[in-house]
């Protein structure tokens, strides 16, 4: 009898196992969810376009894995607020696209959410091919993206081929209206963010602008200290935005290039007071470069570019900037160390009456800054426009080409001193009133520097001829004054020649 209940018990244990085995959850692996707003429904598993999910609140309500793909249907569209959850890993991100074809997925905040695209304290997520609006007829606080960490690391946010347009922000020049815009990036002061990642995005007709990053406090991220790496900027349209175009806070060594940007800052400047088409502020090494930046409006402010209060070592270089109307470059007080090399301006500055702004804020000390190998125009119509304004002996010129059509006024004293102007080449400037014993005053010679268009490829009209007298005839680093951090003077020129410093010459271009 005892061996009976004993081998009845063995059986119940193994039944028990059995079922244990059987019940046992398995694990998920990443799959694709698809999303249809005119076939699909919420009672889908959504795996297959077959049994697609249909709403937003579907996707907001599943918790996403790492490999997951969520797919909008190519061409459809959804209003609301898009706020997925779950996080990706470094192997497997989850992605976030489209199917069925080619067009982009639309996604309407309708003014009537804060963000249409909120990624809050998630990782490795890769957004692409999608069209994000939030448009109003009232200001309020409205972005089409937002990263948003609350005090921990986030990692690897990629957002591609996206189109943000009409979102109705706020125009004010105060925290909430440049809060307001396109992308933002926003922490606390504990946040860290590593490789974000903005690339062949159209940003357009947005309140107020059309990226940025920024921390609800900003106290602990100092120099040296910067809590935002590998943030890259890259290949993006950015136009028509009431204020500012990018604005870059708290990061180490941020990259912005390739970036073509127009028609920023173009609402009335007393709704929106100042603005830049491209700057940074409370950053370490940031560089602007190969990006294109016109018709930026205005006169308070109004630069392509700017090397804000606390941005240090700010590096400007290979960049087409042209008829921006505030000038082109502003280094604001506290600014230390920026260089700005290898570029070409054209007719900035008919508003600012400056092509290089300095001014100090706030009584602060003035900005420091290294310029050389640039090629500076501007045409008959521009002859109140100084090359440079408010300086101080901090900022200083090398072996740039300042070109003037009409008769040209180098600079502006402040308290009675000016930037120190050091071998560079003058013309429509009268050498009375330039001290430079270095400088050369003659034509430089250039292809038909009044000739230009918009384009990269439109530049050759800023070349040398080979007859130009300032060809081999610009100093070495070793003669510049000025902390010159940089390895070197650069490696090429604005044009993709290598430079040869046996045969070194003024301006952005260098003969082969």
């Amino acid at each position: 009898m005892l061996l009976l209940i004993f081998g009845q018990l063995g059986t119940v244990m193994a039944i028990s196992c059995k079922k244990a085995e059987t019940i046992a959850p398995i694990a998920r692996s990443g799959s694709n969810f698809y999303i249809d707003s005119k076939n699909g429904d919420d009672a889908n598993n959504g795996k297959t376009p077959e049994k697609a999910w249909k709403t937003l609140d579907k996707v907001n309500n599943f918790k996403f894995m790492a490999g997951d793909s969520i797919l909008f249907k190519s061409g459809d569209a959804w209003n609301g607020q898009l706020k997925p959850k779950g996080s990706g890993s470094q192997l497997s991100p989850i992605v976030l696209s489209v199917y069925g074809g080619s067009k982009k997925a639309l996604l309407d905040g309708q003014g009537a959410v804060s963000e249409v695209l909120k990624l809050e304290d998630v990782d490795y997520w890769e957004v692409n091919n999608l069209e994000i609006t939030n448009n109003a007829t009232a200001i309020g606080s409205r972005l089409g993206v937002l990263i948003r960490d609350n005090g921990g690391n986030r990692k690897h946010i990629h957002l591609k081929n996206l189109y943000i347009h009409d979102i109705m922000g706020d125009y004010s020049f105060e925290m909430k209206g440049k809060n307001t815009g396109g992308i933002g990036i926003i922490g606390t002061a504990a946040s860290k963010f590593d490789d974000i990642l903005i690339q062949d995005c159209e940003i357009a007709n947005v309140v107020r602008l059309a990226i940025f990053s920024n921390l609800t406090d900003g106290s602990k991220a100092v120099k040296g200290n910067r809590p935002i790496t590998n943030f890259v900027i890259r290949r993006n349209k950015i136009h028509h935005c009431a204020g500012d175009g990018v604005i870059v806070r708290y990061a180490y060594r941020a990259l912005i290039e390739h970036n073509q940007v127009w028609e920023t800052h173009n609402a009335s400047e007393d709704l929106v007071r100042y603005g830049v088409a491209l700057w940074c502020r409370s950053t370490d090494e940031a560089t602007f470069q190969y990006n294109e930046v016109y018709n930026t409006r205005g006169g308070k402010d109004g630069q392509a570019f700017d090397a804000d209060e606390d941005a240090y070592r700010t590096v400007i270089q290979y960049n087409y900037s042209h008829d921006n109307e505030g000038g082109f470059v502003l280094i604001t007080s506290t600014s230390e160390d920026a260089i700005v090399r290898h570029n070409i301006s054209v007719n900035d500055g008919i508003k600012g009456l400056h092509v290089f702004d300095f001014p100090v804020w706030a009584n602060h000390t003035r900005g420091t800054a290294i310029v050389h190998n640039n090629t500076v125009v501007l045409g008959k119509e521009y002859e109140s426009v100084v090359i440079s304004d408010e300086a101080l002996a901090t900022s200083k010129f090398y072996n740039n080409i300042f070109y003037h059509a009409g008769q040209g006024e180098l600079s502006v004293k402040s308290g009675g001193q000016s930037a120190v102007f050091k071998n560079n080449a003058y013309y429509g400037y009268d050498k009375f009133y330039v001290k430079d014993e270095n400088g050369i005053f003659e034509d430089p010679q250039l292809v038909s520097p009044l000739s230009y268009q918009t384009g990269f490829a439109n530049t050759n009209g800023f070349k040398l001829k080979a007859s130009s007298g300032v060809i081999n005839k610009a100093i070495p680093k070793t003669e510049m004054e000025g902390n010159y951090w940089l390895s070197d003077l650069g490696t090429k020129d604005f044009y993709g020649t290598e430079i040869n410093y046996s045969k070194f010459s003024m301006g952005a271009y260098q003969v082969k």
